[in-house]
């Protein structure tokens, strides 16, 4: 093997070792920080500030603003956020994920091996899902800092090679005597981060090579800070892949994500045409100035690149976010013209990319199960009122919403199946069968609700006396209101309010007499009986609603 072939190879190994490890990293983190995510939904729902603030804490706590893009993306498309939310939350992200540089740009190689060390340690004695979580995190952190250690010592090696220089060269950035960046290197520096952003999907990683490559000596501080601004442009490709066949608000979202680094990109790119002389009398665009007042060290004279590169970064999308949240409901309309759909209020409420974090996926199921809870109900409800002679409605339209209830129970048990395998807290894994019980209970409900349905005209050629029929009447009111409770305990994640053996026994208890009183009523009695089915079922609910909260 050449020399040449060797080095490139060892690069690339210490790449992918890098990207590996920050990979296990993010995952670590959303295995042990499961319950806060799911916390930062809430926030991310209440306003645009708080969103922003709900984007860059959740990237800042999983390590991945690519992530965080494509959860986003993924509530969108599922409906529990709003095209602005999802915004603010994106703008945040971009915030959030400069943290990663900052770690990455501390020189922290020699804490590499003893974390690998503690953290595969730890994985051999650990039982627990958070604390796997833990130690995964550590092992990622390791491998991260291993990865950029050979990445460093390869790529130094690779500094002294003419053909290496002279490809860098291609587009270095470094300013003319009047401290102006030539524009053809500068677009040439920002197209390099963009395309090798997409390929990896990853602007940390991208931002880790720019740290390295700008540390060895191999670019300087003038072509890695225009390479940062087309990794930012680059890492929106991730959003934009998960957007596709998403709602029109989810593709929405991902356009508002490369508008958002697009255009920071060129207003930053725009400042460049403002030079300034620092103490030293370097003459250099303001931003680099900001940057280079903002660490230690002359970063101008090779100083302290690394930290430069990420301060850079972090500047950049600080000062873009500040900027551009106010304009974000500018930029809620200007994507909802480019991307005019009637389909932005189709959800997907079991979003498939949302399985990546169980503990965000398992709420979405909640909710989903919740929804179904209500549906079931309703149809319920309408064969009922139908019995009673309060409403008239087609056969069509309930055998049509019970079909559906049917298929949702199967994309229910398929999307909790996928979630099964992937890597789950003690807890986590307990509520897999509790929901799956409870989807069987709310598709057995439209099913009583569908043969309840079927004894309309039986029951209207026996005839109802008014005695009964307000009974009737009391007893659907009463399941309404177990039913409206058990709904609200598991969309809000509350403790059912009541006792539910109780509740059910009075209800069993008023079906009783109420079937006495119409003993010669087959068909009525049927009624009533399916009724109290219906309330042992949402019974079964709320107290499996009880374990899960």
């Amino acid at each position: 093997m050449s020399e040449g072939i060797k080095l490139l190879t060892s690069v690339l190994g210490a790449l992918a070792l890098f990207i590996y490890g920050m990979g296990l990293m993010s995952d670590g983190l959303k295995e042990t920080a499961g319950a806060k995510l799911k916390g930062a939904l809430n926030y991310m729902t209440r306003n645009r500030l708080l969103a922003i603030v709900a984007g860059a804490a959740v990237t800042a706590l999983i390590q991945s603003s690519s992530a965080t893009s494509v959860m986003t993306v993924g509530f969108v498309n599922a409906g529990l956020l709003s095209l602005r939310q999802a915004i603010g939350v994106i703008f945040g992200a971009n915030v959030g994920t400069t943290i990663t540089g900052q770690i990455i740009s501390l020189k922290l190689g020699d804490l590499a091996l003893p974390a690998i060390a503690a953290a595969v340690a730890g994985l051999m004695i650990a039982r627990r899902a958070e604390v796997r979580g833990a130690w995964r995190t550590l092992l990622g952190f390791g491998l991260l800092f291993l990865g950029m250690n050979m990445m460093s010592h390869e790529l130094k090696i690779l500094a002294g090679k003419d053909e290496f220089i002279g490809f860098f060269s291609l587009f270095d950035c470094t300013p003319t005597a009047s401290g102006r960046l030539p524009i053809g290197s500068l677009l040439g520096a920002i197209a390099v981060g963009t395309i090798c952003t997409m390929i990896v999907q990853s602007s940390s990683a991208t931002i880790g090579i720019t740290i390295a490559l700008a540390e060895t000596g191999v670019i300087p501080l003038w072509t890695a800070i225009p390479i940062v601004l087309g990794d930012n442009i680059g890492t929106t490709i991730t959003a934009a892949l998960a957007a596709i066949g998403g709602n029109a608000n989810a593709r929405r979202t991902a356009l508002a994500h490369a508008l958002f680094n697009i255009f920071g990109t060129i207003l930053v790119t725009a400042s460049f045409a403002f030079v300034t002389h620092n103490s030293l009398g370097i003459a250099a665009p303001a931003f680099f100035h900001a940057v280079d007042l903002c660490v230690e060290g002359n970063g101008f004279a090779g100083v302290a690149a690394g930290r430069h590169v990420a301060m850079a970064h972090t500047l950049f999308n600080v000062a873009n976010v500040i900027v551009l949240s106010f304009f974000i409901p500018h930029l809620a309309r200007l994507v909802t013209l480019i991307i005019p759909s009637r389909d932005a209020s189709r959800i997907t409420p079991l979003e498939p990319h949302l399985l990546s974090t169980p503990a965000l996926a398992l709420e979405a199921a909640r909710r989903t199960l919740a929804d179904m809870t209500r549906r079931a109900w309703t149809i319920a409800s309408v064969a009922l009122n139908n019995c009673l002679g309060r409403t008239s409605v087609a056969a069509e339209a309930v055998e049509h919403a019970e079909r559906e209830i049917d298929e949702l129970q199967v994309r229910m048990r398929d999307y909790l199946v996928e979630l099964s395998q992937r890597r789950l807290t003690e807890r986590q894994a307990q509520m897999l069968p509790e929901i799956l019980h409870c989807v069987n209970d709310a598709e057995r409900i439209s099913d009583l609700a569908l043969s309840i349905f079927r004894k309309t005209s039986h029951v209207h050629e026996a005839g109802l006396s008014a005695e009964l029929s307000n009974g009737a009447g009391e007893l659907v009111s009463d399941v309404r209101a177990f039913a409206q409770d058990t709904v609200a305990s598991l969309r809000d994640e509350t403790p059912f309010k009541g006792d539910v053996k109780a509740i059910e026994r009075t209800i069993g208890e008023k079906a009783r007499n109420l079937a006495k009183g119409c003993a010669r009523d087959l068909a009525f009695q049927s009624v009533i009986n399916g009724l109290k089915d219906i309330s042992r079922h949402l019974g079964n609910i709320a107290e499996r609603s009880n374990l899960m909260n």
